[in-house]
């Protein structure tokens, strides 16, 4: 048996979102309003749709990136680090041919695509049997921060991806608009450095976990067992945990509660992936990347 971990390479936790608006789509806000909203974060992303917003305004964050949401009537599509060259001759259309081409325009300028807000069936959500067809995008968002768990939760379809045999990896992001919607979901990054090409490394080996509030300090592989360290402080090592192991198809494999610091499964074989997900008392959430069982 071999498990494939992406959690392998140290680096600095670095704290994120890709998926956010401004005035020059959607959002309510300037760029340099959107700035001081996410002070505090690592890096910041923004993603107008069908636009490549510059940052020009003063920031304290250290690492921006470019961005843009992809939005036909249909489903929508985030690209990190684009090509500014995709905006020639434009076209938002949803084909499996249009978003293709700029999924591999995009991988091929040093950036990767994610497809965002699966399950919003009230619009511009995405198919399964469409991400099948697709091919070369590095993730999906299964946490989106607009906060509505009937359609902004996408763990059904990772799960399928994932049982399938695609190795991609899962997103939280705010998708903020307005006030109130921000900092509810972001990538917690272990990187070398905070530049852009450190963090899109990382994040293309899956060294990241999602977080609403609550952590890893680490993911290891002991022989056939993993092991989670759970973020740990005075204050925290008094609350509750809820730590679910989840396997092939979604399937529950084990469940660990109490007032921990670690937690453990040993793998069989024949689970496909792991995948982690730890509840912290109060609602404060992570969710890890999965492990591949060979």
């Amino acid at each position: 048996m071999k498990i494939v971990n992406p959690y392998v390479e140290t680096g600095t936790w670095l704290r994120g979102s890709f998926h956010n608006h401004t005035t020059n789509s959607d959002g309510w806000f300037p760029l340099e309003t959107v700035y001081k909203m996410y002070g505090g974060y690592d890096f910041l992303g923004i993603s107008d749709h069908d636009k490549i917003t510059e940052h020009v305004s003063e920031r304290e964050i250290p690492t921006v990136f470019e961005a843009t949401e992809v939005s036909s009537p249909q489903t929508h599509m985030l690209l990190v680090k684009p090509p500014r060259s995709i905006l020639e001759n434009y076209s938002n259309e949803f084909t499996i041919e249009n978003y293709q081409r700029f999924v591999d325009l995009t991988v091929e300028n040093g950036g990767f695509a994610v497809l965002v807000h699966p399950n919003r069936y009230f619009s511009n959500f995405w198919n399964l049997e469409d991400m099948f067809k697709l091919e070369n995008f590095l993730g999906v968002e299964v946490y989106n921060g607009d906060g509505n768990p009937e359609y902004d939760i996408a763990f059904d379809k990772w799960d399928a991806l994932l049982s399938s045999g695609r190795k991609v990896w899962g997103f939280g992001n705010d998708d903020s608009h307005v006030y109130g919607q921000e900092k509810r979901a972001w990538n917690m990054v272990m990187a070398k450095e905070n530049t852009n090409e450190a963090i899109v490394d990382a994040i293309t080996k899956g060294n990241f976990y999602i977080s609403t509030g609550y952590g890893f300090d680490g993911i290891q592989v002991d022989g056939n067992t993993i092991v989670v360290n759970l973020r740990s402080n005075e204050l925290l090592d008094k609350m509750y945990k809820y730590v679910t192991f989840f396997g092939k198809d979604g399937q529950v494999l084990q469940e660990t509660t109490g007032r921990i610091k670690q937690a453990t499964y040993a793998c069989k074989g024949d689970e496909g992936y792991v995948r982690i997900a730890v509840y912290l008392e109060g609602g404060y959430s992570a969710f890890s990347q999965p492990l591949f069982v060979e």
